[in-house]
């Protein structure tokens, strides 16, 4: 197995076992999302090389012949690696040298992504021979006479920025916590700012749904655990209504907070212990001798939310 190959395989073991809580520098946190498309078509790649008379560097085409493309730890700000379609990459550069942002005495790149605020190059004659790092990076307000090298070919900048969770990780050596402010500013009198989240990672969380006495009762008891098994506590319990949707919505919100991290969790549903005595003789609640239970465990939240819990039989 090659390189890139090997990076992408692990890269979707992780994404496929849930773990796409993220953190970067500067405190960013939260759920990633990912989009690893189809491969490059032998059309595409022949359109390219009619349009720049070159081929691409080896390393590189091996990436777009497993995937054309592809979005890689992306959090809701939009921020993280954009890797362009090869179709993409021909409009983008053909667009940088309309607009100048490809210098005409600095011409020789591709646009083939972008990251965390910049856009991501390949020198084109470098990338003749790969003998020379051809990977380039460039902020989206200046043209590529500024382009700082990111002194790597394709296969290990696709390495170091999964390592390094979309980051721009050829900065880390320049990071500074004094310099670059990390976490806030002092406070002033005129604005106070709240201090970073506190992450809460928790080996699994156990979440229990009870159903209403009757479908006219229509609040749901929602308690949720959190711990190891045997060791879990309490966490929060609330009643919630509006139909078994909702209650599933309010869950997968609960669980989807930046503050935490769950490697495994574990969703029962059952019936309430009693029920309404349809016919309205004697006592207006009786014993459910039927009691409908169902218990499901996914490999983390994005198991979770790819494949949400259906309500018991009777209460669709």
């Amino acid at each position: 197995m090659n390189q890139i190959a090997a990076v992408l395989g692990g890269l979707q073991q992780k994404i496929s076992h849930g773990s796409t809580f993220i953190q970067r520098k500067y405190n960013e946190v939260g759920q990633a999302k990912f989009n690893l498309p189809e491969p490059v078509t032998a059309a595409s790649l022949a359109a390219f090389e009619a349009e720049f008379n070159q081929k691409l560097p080896s390393e590189y085409q091996t990436f777009l012949e497993l995937h054309d493309g592809a979005d890689l730890f992306i959090l809701d700000d939009g921020l993280g690696l954009v890797l362009h379609s090869l179709e993409r990459v021909i409009e983008a550069t053909n667009e940088a040298i309309e607009y100048e942002l490809i210098h005409e005495d600095f011409d020789h790149y591709w646009v083939i992504g972008e990251i965390n605020e910049g856009y991501l190059l390949i020198n084109r004659e470098f990338a003749k021979t790969e003998d020379t790092p051809y990977m380039y990076w460039v902020f989206h307000e200046l043209s590529t006479e500024d382009a700082d090298p990111i002194g790597q070919n394709f296969g290990t900048f696709l390495e170091y920025s999964i390592i390094a969770q979309g980051d721009v990780f050829w900065e880390f050596k320049d990071f500074s916590i004094e310099k670059d402010d990390y976490f806030v500013e002092e406070d002033t009198p005129e604005e106070k700012v709240n201090p970073p989240i506190s992450i809460r990672f928790v080996d699994s969380v156990r979440v229990e749904i009870e159903y209403p006495i009757s479908k006219n009762d229509s609040y749901f008891t929602i308690s949720i655990y959190e711990g190891k098994f045997e060791q879990e506590k309490l966490g929060m319990r609330y009643n919630e209504g509006r139909g078994f949707e909702k209650v599933i919505q309010s869950v997968r919100d609960h669980l989807s907070y930046e503050q935490y991290h769950f490697s495994s969790i574990q969703l029962f549903q059952r019936e309430h212990l009693l029920q309404t005595n349809e016919d309205q003789s004697g006592d207006p609640l009786v014993r459910n001798e039927n009691l409908q239970r169902q218990g499901l465990r996914y490999d983390g939240y994005r198991a979770f939310a790819d494949q949400l819990p259906r309500p018991l039989p009777g209460w669709e």
